[in-house]
């Protein structure tokens, strides 16, 4: 398994309350933000704050990341070389938005690649593509595979509908508009970018609910991303990690019948059983697949006993 992401807190590059307080919060991965959240204007001295962040404050074992803005605008190189090279030691991933081919992300890996060299950084930069246009999600099985680099995909809501000509409401997110359809209409964009991340063994990763004051509805959306093989959710607000973080945790039932599956398999393999068995039920691979990754993502939560 790669690094945990049940939730992704996104956070204004152009607030340092905001990134200060990040530490205090239960997010498994921070994300300081340089496009959406900061306008055009600050986009400089957003830069020079979140370096400063970075190598100011300590987030514990949360994946540290930060957004760069678009590789069509003129400040996404900026934001690579500038703040690599000044707080990389303390950078664990860069978030590439509006990814919508291969070469995009292969550009910012050949990129990060030069600048690790040149200032000797020992650990290697990940990335995670948001995938956030029709464009993307057209290409998205080349993305997934473009790079070593990679750990997550991000689905991209709000430009993605927008990319769609896609009617919107007042909020930007899950939640948005969707009464106006007989169905749940993400369910194709959000199964097609987690199979394609799954296929590549990439976290997949939901896009956020916009009324975050609507805790019940952020529920309802956690689970259906949950349904389909999601691992996380970004939040835009600190009162959604406890729903976010609950919805993607492994229950107790959960933990349990993976232990039981892996103790079978285990038990079969050591007596030479061709079959597993597990009460009065077949168990196949995929069951023995998920059970791991289950148990794995349990034992890294600390919810079962290390010596196990």
């Amino acid at each position: 398994m790669i690094r945990l992401r049940r939730s992704v807190l996104s956070v204004p590059g152009s607030s340092e309350k905001m990134m200060s307080k990040a530490g205090e919060l239960p997010a498994d991965e921070i994300m300081l933000d340089l496009e959406d959240g900061v306008a055009p204007e600050e986009k400089e001295a957003a830069r020079t704050r979140i370096i400063q962040s970075f190598r100011d404050y300590d987030w514990g074992d949360r994946v540290r990341a930060y957004r760069i803005n678009a590789l069509d605008t003129p400040f996404a190189y900026r934001d690579i070389i500038d703040v690599i090279e000044q707080a990389g030691a303390n950078i664990d991933a860069v978030v590439i938005p509006k990814v919508e081919k291969a070469a995009d992300v292969q550009f910012v890996d050949v990129l990060l690649t030069q600048i690790e060299l040149r200032i000797g950084l020992e650990k290697r930069i990940a990335l995670e593509a948001s995938i956030e246009t029709a464009l993307g999600m057209l290409n998205v099985k080349e993305i997934a595979f473009a790079s070593s680099r990679l750990e997550a995909l991000v689905f991209g809501i709000a430009d993605y509908g927008a990319s769609l000509t896609m009617p919107s409401g007042s909020v930007s997110g899950h939640g948005d508009a969707e009464e106006q359809y007989p169905g749940h209409r993400w369910h194709f964009p959000l199964s097609r970018m987690a199979m394609a991340a799954k296929a590549a063994r990439l976290a997949a990763i939901d896009a956020p609910f916009g009324d975050f004051k609507d805790l019940t509805g952020l529920n309802k959306s956690c689970q259906i991303a949950a349904s389909l093989g999601y691992d996380g959710k970004w939040a835009i607000h600190p009162s959604q990690l406890e729903t976010i973080n609950a919805t993607f945790t492994p229950s107790d039932e959960d933990v349990n019948l993976a232990r039981r599956i892996l103790q079978a398999y285990e038990k079969a393999e050591a007596t030479g059983e061709g079959a597993v068995a597990l009460d009065g039920k077949m168990v196949d691979g995929g069951s023995i697949r998920l059970a791991r990754v289950t148990y794995e993502k349990a034992r890294r939560l600390g919810l079962v006993d290390e010596r196990e």
